[in-house]
């Protein structure tokens, strides 16, 4: 496997680290904005162990290079809401 995500590529796993156990959240999802867009992609095929939250990238899902902010949101008891919003880079094919 590569040591950085490309424009195209299928099956890379986004982590996050909660920081405390979220396995008895209800409803998980990832908010990702891909560069220059203006628009919002809601990922929701989310799984959990632990404090971690993971995502498995799909087809399209990285289909520009630049700069990808993602952002977990979770539902657990009572309380609804949002993690904190991370960076990070795709790079384009032979890069």
């Amino acid at each position: 496997m590569a040591n950085k995500p490309y424009v195209g590529d299928i099956g890379t796993i986004i982590r996050i680290n909660m920081q405390e156990d979220v396995s008895a959240a209800t409803v998980k999802k990832f908010y990702m904005m891909k560069p220059g867009a203006t628009i919002v992609t809601e990922l929701t095929d989310i799984s959990v162990s632990g404090q971690y939250l993971s995502y498995v990238v799909k087809s399209g899902d990285f289909s520009v290079e630049g700069v990808y902010e993602i952002q977990p949101y979770l539902e657990i008891g009572g309380w609804k809401g949002r993690g904190e919003t991370a960076q990070f880079r795709v790079y384009s094919l032979y890069d």
